[in-house]
């Protein structure tokens, strides 16, 4: 038994989704295998257990699930991390304790108290999901400063998926993915099966609004369910964050990455923001997935691609040739929009295009 989901390839958000959502399933049962692939018409994704898992079950693993993080450690832990003089008043200022940027994060600041925190965040964790996630969401970097410059650069060890605008001291785990949570573990299992299928769209968090930010980055401002929504995030957990003490590195295309990278979104030097995801016809495992997606070939594939590098060097072949043997038809590339506001900028990931690997020849 299969399940087809209506989804568009060239939205960043339904990949993530897809991925997410088989995430999901695999996580509520550690004998669970999921595989997954894009339809012809790249307008739907079909998804298959080997348990043989219908519609109506996923919606209750994706349900379950969204009930069991709204009340986890994770999710719930906030403190106040601001040092200050021992005779003075405590600020109160609250900040998730698992979000991977930290609002009007200033000196000085209660990094060992954070870190016990964090520490007993993921010891409350129940599944090898749940690890995965927040490893690949990443954390408030203490190891990271601009080079000639004193100053902390926190924002160096998180998930460049995580793209919530800290405007109004807005942070991930506080403000979008706990009322996520709260909402799709409101809903009935009929509610969020619709939800999941395309049936209707209710953006509780986005009070159903067209300017909605509930997708986070992963597409444009707009009315986004919250179902999906939830899985959408949660496919973050296929993109683990490189994490290094500089503050940028070189691809073996020569092309320098800006800060600490993601897999499969990154940003050059000279301002080019991209991410690169692949298309594929054939059934792919969750763990196929996330070795492709964290591939040097499919990096180099989007890099090139996206600073117009000759396609007939030799890297440019070695990497096609790897793609193509591992079952990549294409890749999408999708440029990152990035607001000029200089305080809080907003980003999110635009409609991508379609390239076939072998048109890189």
């Amino acid at each position: 038994m299969s399940v087809i989901i209506p989804a568009d390839a060239t939205d960043a958000f339904s990949h993530l989704f897809m991925v997410g959502l088989a995430s999901i399933l695999e996580d509520a049962d550690a004998e669970r295998v999921c595989a997954f692939r894009w339809k012809d018409t790249l307008q739907a994704f079909e998804l298959k257990t080997n348990d043989g898992l219908g519609i109506d079950q996923m919606a209750e693993a994706v349900h379950a699930h969204a009930k069991r993080w709204s009340q986890s450690l994770p999710l719930t832990s906030e403190n106040d991390y601001t040092v200050v003089d021992k005779d003075a008043k405590p600020s109160q200022t609250l900040h998730a304790t698992m979000s991977p940027r930290l609002s009007n994060l200033g000196v000085p600041f209660g990094w060992e108290k954070l870190q016990k925190d964090r520490e007993s965040a993921v010891d409350a964790m129940q599944t090898a999901g749940d690890y995965r996630y927040f490893g690949a969401l990443g954390q408030p970097s203490y190891w990271s400063g601009k080079k000639n410059k004193d100053d902390l650069q926190s924002d160096n060890g998180a998930s460049r998926w995580e793209m919530v605008t800290r405007n109004q001291g807005k942070e991930f785990v506080r403000d979008r993915l706990l009322p996520l949570s709260q909402i799709v573990a409101a809903r009935s299992v009929d509610e969020v099966r619709d939800g999941l299928l395309g049936l209707r769209i209710e953006d509780e968090t986005g009070k159903n609004e067209a300017t909605s930010r509930t997708a986070t980055g992963l597409h444009a401002p707009s009315k986004t369910d919250n179902a999906r929504a939830w899985c959408a995030l949660l496919g973050v957990s296929a993109f683990p964050t490189r994490i290094s003490t500089d503050g940028s590195h070189a691809s073996a295309s020569g092309s320098g990455v800006f800060r600490d990278s993601s897999a499969a979104l990154f940003q050059l030097k000279g301002q080019i923001r991209f991410a690169i995801l692949p298309l594929f016809d054939q059934y792919w495992t969750t763990a196929k997935y996330r070795s492709i997606v964290r591939s040097s070939a499919l990096a180099e594939f989007g890099i090139q691609h996206a600073r117009a590098i000759d396609t007939q060097s030799r890297l440019a072949s070695a990497s096609i040739d790897w793609l193509d043997e591992k079952g990549v038809l294409a890749c999408c590339l999708f440029n990152q929009f990035m607001s000029n506001n200089p305080s809080a900028p907003e980003r999110w990931l635009e409609p991508g295009e379609i390239i076939p690997v072998r048109q890189m020849e």
